[in-house]
C-alpha cells in the first residue's frame, strides 16, 4: 500500500485487536453462536475505511488461522476456516471492502445513510456466505442452511451494523481518518 504510515500501522493493529476482543463475547447457541465479531469488522471498516479496514481484517483472520483463539467461543485454527462456520469468518473481507469503501466515499447529509446501508449489505453477505459454507460442510440443502445460518442472525447483524456505522462515523471524524 503505497505511503502507509506508521499511524496506519498503529490503527490496523488497534482494531485488528478490537476484533479479537468483539468475537469474545459470544452467546452459544449450537454450531453457529451469536457473537460482535460482525459489529467489530464492521466498526474497523467504518472506522478505517476499505483498505486499512481490510488489511486489520485480514491480520484477524491470520491471527486466529495460526492458532491464537480469536474466533467466537475463544477458539482458533485453521480447522475454524474450513469448518461448518468458516463462510463467516471468509466473509469478513469483503465486508470490510464494502463497508469501508462506503465509509471512504460517502458524504454530505446522507453519508450515514450510505454508510449503514453498506453495513446491512455486508451483514446479509456475511451471514449467506456463512449459510453456504455450513450447506457444503455440513452436507445439507440450502433450506437447512437457510435456517441455521441466515434467518436466525440476518436481523441481529444488521442492528450491528447500524450501531458500527453510527459509533464508526463519530470515531472516525474525531481521530480524522
Amino acid at each position: 500500500m503505497k505511503n502507509f504510515t506508521t499511524k496506519d500501522l498503529i490503527v490496523c493493529a488497534l482494531m485488528a485487536a478490537v476484533m479479537c476482543v468483539c468475537s469474545m463475547f459470544t452467546i452459544p447457541t449450537g454450531i453457529i453462536s451469536v457473537t460482535l465479531s460482525v459489529f467489530g469488522v464492521m466498526l474497523s471498516a467504518v472506522i478505517l475505511g476499505w483498505k486499512r479496514g481490510v488489511i486489520a481484517t485480514a491480520v484477524f483472520i491470520l491471527l486466529g488461522a495460526v492458532g491464537l483463539p480469536v474466533f467466537s467461543g475463544m477458539r482458533g485454527g485453521f480447522g475454524m476456516l474450513i469448518g461448518p462456520t468458516g463462510g463467516f469468518i471468509w466473509s469478513y473481507i469483503p465486508m470490510a471492502a464494502i463497508t469501508g469503501l462506503a465509509s471512504d466515499r460517502a458524504e454530505g447529509k446522507f453519508r450515514l445513510l450510505t454508510v449503514i446501508a453498506a453495513c446491512f449489505i455486508s451483514a446479509t453477505l456475511c451471514d449467506a456466505l456463512g449459510a453456504v459454507q455450513y450447506m457444503f460442510v455440513m452436507n445439507v440443502g440450502i433450506g437447512a442452511a437457510f435456517a441455521a445460518c441466515f434467518a436466525p442472525f440476518i436481523l441481529l447483524d444488521c442492528a450491528k451494523g447500524l450501531v458500527a456505522a453510527a459509533l464508526g462515523t463519530k470515531i472516525r471524524k474525531i481521530l480524522r481518518l
